[in-house]
């Protein structure tokens, strides 16, 4: 994989989890307006990567609920 494509999965990771494009561009050493148009290209992997922050906090929520 080249470094754009793993760096553009880290900005995928990086945005489901709700990082600002500043905290990225930072972590990332990419561009801000690179990372914005990133997100126009990615979107759709970006909202199925949020799906899926998102599924796994619930079932943490949830099994965390169970055990009390």
């Amino acid at each position: 994989m080249t470094k754009t494509l793993e760096e553009q999965e880290k900005f995928i990771e990086l945005r489901a989890r709700g990082l600002s494009f500043d905290r990225i561009a930072e972590e990332l050493e990419v561009s801000k307006p690179v990372l914005l148009k990133w997100s126009g290209e990615l979107s759709d992997r970006i909202k199925e990567a949020q799906f899926f922050e998102l599924e796994n906090l619930l079932n943490q929520y949830k099994l965390m609920r169970i055990e009390r």
